[in-house]
């Protein structure tokens, strides 16, 4: 949430019931109609012989539910100057005098006055937390890291040698990203002993979330932790101070751009830290972050999901061409709410999107610093990193809208088959040539998919302009025939116009259209050549297997 808002106190009867926050022209409320019963039961979870520690005031429930024991010390963290300014709670708390108020806005200030608390009562402090706060402000989960790290000091935290045997031990940090799926089924085949603890819940409390994670570790023992895309790793580093505790390296696989996930995690660039990405255009630009440990990992197929057929076994489904891909129509919409630009931003966006995709920059900050230098005062202006990275994003998809949609139209003399999201009936509304099919299920049905269209078109995303996607591993893994768009890094992967068949520019899409139709036996050569390719070198198994040698080379 932006730090700058505005706080409205919402009353029932003269009573405090919530407080609403006005940021970026969105109302959020810290409690909603439960605020009351919330805090009492955020109060009844202090144990005995422990000092509190509020984090953030709230309505004022909590504080006076742990004020009815007088001799009780109470302490309290809460620096929001606009919401006690509503509630009136510093004022009113502030007559007990038994509160301490920490009032610094430097973590480092605020953890050192707990902790010096805490050793001079001889008891244990313990955090009561509102969640509103953390979200409101980095402040308050930053100085919790630091309270989490310094307890992590006096707590002993046991080490052990790492990739003694063939075969590494691998905590596996999961979510419902669709390529976790296939890194389990892959430790399976290869019989690397994994565990893996469901990281999805957005809000985990730090204390169970740390809980989890040591508990995993103790009882595992592994040699590394993987995630992908950063998925389970928390922005404010606590993921990272224990496994530095534990001195276990952690993998992130990262299979999306890093840089427009990456800015959001503060100063985590360390030698525990090794980041593979599927774009090797990316490796120079992390490590300007500052990550040493870096290597290129392309995407590949899990070919026992992705298996030859008898043919194409849906006639609904047989055409010439098909095309599957979003039309991007409306994540560029989500994308220009989330960045909240106005002004020449607004105004230029797509202007800046097109020459972006026309360009050869990878990065959309970079590109305005050499090519819209006037735009950057109101890109710094969106101040949060959240809204820059809204508007980078922004840029990326719609110039991905354009390239696409200039591409898929060179293919409608042909009639295709256009599977995805609704956009594409906005953006081809005006031609008959084509025909819609609603999106279809990764797993369930693109391995059937696949085969029943003589060719297949594919065209990337903007966001890579070297990198190849998902699906000129997985058309042909299943016998299906992939024309896409030529990308360099396609050439160490396969060898073109022998193991697959690419346009360089959208004008020869037609003439390769025309000519992959007629030419069965070519098509069915190049087949024949991708998949062998594959299955000996662009499985997940075999990704899997590079990604632990290299982990074992780094950190054995």
């Amino acid at each position: 949430m932006n730090a700058k808002y505005k706080a409205e106190a919402i009353h029932v009867d003269s009573e405090l019931t919530d407080i609403r926050i006005i940021a970026d022209g969105k109302k959020r409320h810290m409690w909603g109609k439960y605020g009351l019963r919330r805090e009492i039961d955020l109060a009844a979870t202090l144990a005995e012989n422990t000092i509190p520690l509020l984090i953030g005031t709230g309505i004022g429930v909590a504080a006076r539910e742990l004020l009815k024991q007088k001799e009780r010390t109470l302490l309290i963290l809460d620096c929001e100057k606009e919401i006690l300014a509503v509630s009136g709670l510093k004022e009113e708390l502030r007559k007990h005098s038994n509160v301490i108020w920490i009032n610094t806005d430097s973590p480092q200030n605020a953890a050192r006055h707990i902790m010096e608390l805490e050793e001079a009562s001889g008891k244990k402090i313990q955090l009561l937390k509102n969640p509103f706060y953390l979200r409101l402000s980095p402040f308050y989960g930053l100085t919790e890291k630091i309270l989490i790290d310094q307890s992590g000091q006096k707590a002993e935290f046991p080490v052990w040698p790492k990739f003694q045997q063939e075969k590494p031990r691998i905590l596996l940090l999961t979510s419902q990203y669709f390529l976790m799926g296939e890194i389990v089924a892959a430790c399976q085949r290869l019989g690397v002993p994994h565990m893996f603890i469901n990281m999805d819940a957005k809000e985990m409390e730090l204390d169970l979330f740390v809980a989890r994670i040591s508990a995993a570790i103790n009882t595992f023992r592994p040699d590394f932790v993987l995630t992908v895309n950063h998925l389970g790793v928390d922005q404010e580093g606590i993921l990272n101070t224990l496994l530095r505790k534990f001195q276990l390296p952690l993998a992130s696989w990262f299979v999306d751009n890093p840089m427009l996930i990456l800015p959001l995690y503060q100063a985590q660039e360390n030698k525990n830290t090794t980041i593979f990405t599927w774009d090797a255009d990316r490796m120079d630009s992390l490590r300007e972050m500052g990550f040493s440990n870096i290597f290129h990992l392309p995407l590949g197929t899990d070919q026992t999901r992705f298996l030859p057929s008898k043919g194409c076994t849906e006639e609904r489904w047989a055409r010439d061409i098909s095309f599957v891909g979003n039309s991007m129509v409306l994540k560029t919409a989500r994308r220009m709410e989330a960045a909240g630009i106005s002004g020449q931003l607004a105004a230029r966006y797509k202007e800046v999107a097109h020459a972006f995709g026309e360009g050869t920059a990878h990065s959309v900050i970079k590109f305005l610093q050499t090519d819209y230098p006037e735009l950057l005062p109101e890109f710094e202006n969106l101040v949060t990193p959240h809204r820059k990275l809204a508007f980078e994003t922004l840029v990326i998809w719609q110039a991905t809208l354009e390239y696409r949609l200039s591409c898929v139209k060179q293919t409608l003399k042909f009639n295709p088959l256009i599977v995805g999201d609704d956009g594409w009936n906005q953006l081809l509304q005006n031609d008959k040539t084509w025909e819609y099919h609603s999106e279809l299920s990764y797993y369930e049905d693109l391995p059937r998919f696949y085969p029943c269209s003589k060719i297949n078109f594919n065209c990337t995303s903007q966001q890579m302009k070297g990198a190849v996607n998902q699906r000129v591993f997985d058309v042909p893994a299943c016998n299906g025939f992939i024309l896409t768009d030529h990308r360099y890094q396609i050439e160490k992967l396969f060898d073109p116009g022998k193991e697959i068949a690419v346009y360089k520019t959208p004008d020869e899409i037609p003439l390769l259209v025309e000519k992959y139709l007629k030419d069965e036996p070519a098509r069915q050569q190049i087949i024949k050549s991708a998949r062998k390719r594959i299955l000996a070198e662009h499985t997940y198994d075999c990704r899997i297997k590079l990604l632990i040698k290299s982990m074992r080379q780094t950190y054995k």
